[in-house]
């Protein structure tokens, strides 16, 4: 070999470990993929079903409000969503068991379509942790890559970001510092002037930091109470933002 041939040889290799490395820094949270993970209450057949339902609302285009999450925004309250969220022209693309790559994948593969919506509420990040034990700083890293893809995605739409909700039946806990590590950084996403950021937590905790059991079920999963909370306080938001006070 040549000293040129070793020099371009070196110089490739030196480039090609640089990429590498640079993705394999990159968190899982920012990768996009599709639901590979079999769940009792879910398969993944059972995942991409739903995927396709998201899709086919997406394709009518008539969605004022967007709902981005997981579990905790897909179980709203059937009445409490019909009466409050449904005669604002809502749609709720959460899946249960979603984590930030996942979302991210959703959003690549059908959920934007024809949709032209006012406003998207958002809320992501705590199944990072719960199934991947993803640091505060990795799942910031894929709440963000995903508001970046929603606002543009949907140009024309204010976007209300909020804190992941405490979890686990005590508090001081890692699970709850966590959280709010996590919400420490999400703060920061409203330096964008489309987005607003807004911790409910508190609505589910007792004044000793307790999550009851009236309110969360099994401390993670919110309750009809537990919606019945939070409707009182996200719904004057929901309004505000769409001008209607």
């Amino acid at each position: 070999m040549t000293l040129s041939q070793t020099i371009t040889a070196l110089t490739l290799a030196t480039v090609t470990g640089f990429f590498s490395l640079s993705a394999a820094a990159e968190p899982l949270s920012v990768q996009p993929v599709p639901r590979t993970k079999q769940f009792d209450w879910m398969s993944v057949s059972g995942w991409y079903e739903r995927h396709a339902a998201d899709v086919a609302l997406a394709e009518k285009g008539e969605a004022r409000v967007v709902f981005l999450g997981d579990s905790i925004t897909e179980g709203w309250d059937y009445h409490i969503w019909q009466d409050n969220f449904a005669p604002l022209k809502a749609v709720n693309f959460a899946i249960g068991g979603d984590l930030t790559q996942n979302m991210l994948w959703r959003f690549e593969h059908g959920n934007v379509e024809q949709l032209n919506p006012e406003l998207v509420v958002m809320m992501a990040g705590v199944n990072n942790y719960l199934h991947n034990k993803a640091t505060p700083e990795n799942t910031f890293a894929g709440v963000q890559k995903l508001l970046q893809e929603a606002l543009k995605a949907y140009p024309n739409a204010q976007v209300i970001l909020q804190a992941v909700l405490p979890f686990g039946k005590q508090p001081n806990t890692p699970e709850r510092q966590w959280v709010k590590d996590t919400n420490k950084l999400l703060k920061t996403l409203a330096d964008n002037e489309r987005v607003s950021f807004y911790d409910f937590g508190d609505v589910f905790l007792q004044q000793d930091g307790r999550i009851s059991k009236d309110i969360m079920g099994d401390y993670l999963h919110p309750n009809a109470n537990g919606y019945s909370l939070w409707i009182k306080a996200l719904l004057p938001v929901v309004k505000s933002t769409l001008g209607e006070g």
